[in-house]
């Protein structure tokens, strides 16, 4: 599994918190209503954002899960927002 190590005590506004935990829940819900396991990689992926850990793998994992659009959709837009916030604050280090 690749990932990219970001701080998210930087990036993550209450937003982006809360989208991440209602993410988390909704996975769980459909996990138990179709008869998956609620402890599976999509879930253990979000958790990873709390921890700084953008995984790779996140959104296709995701949809091949089953997540509804919506779900879908958080999940694309906390994509997007850390990867923004990684563009910005990447360190470039200049050799002279």
């Amino acid at each position: 599994m690749n990932y990219t190590k970001f701080n998210r005590h930087e990036c993550f506004t209450s937003e982006m918190m809360e989208m991440t935990r209602s993410s988390i829940r909704e996975i769980e819900d459909l996990a138990l209503a179709s008869g998956k396991s609620m402890f599976n990689s999509v879930t253990n992926m979000l958790y990873g954002l709390y921890d700084g850990y953008l995984y790779d793998d996140l959104l296709p994992d995701a949809i091949e899960f089953g997540v509804t659009k919506e779900i879908e959709n958080k999940i694309r837009g906390l994509k997007k927002a850390i990867e923004m916030f990684i563009q910005l604050t990447e360190v470039v280090t200049i050799e002279s």
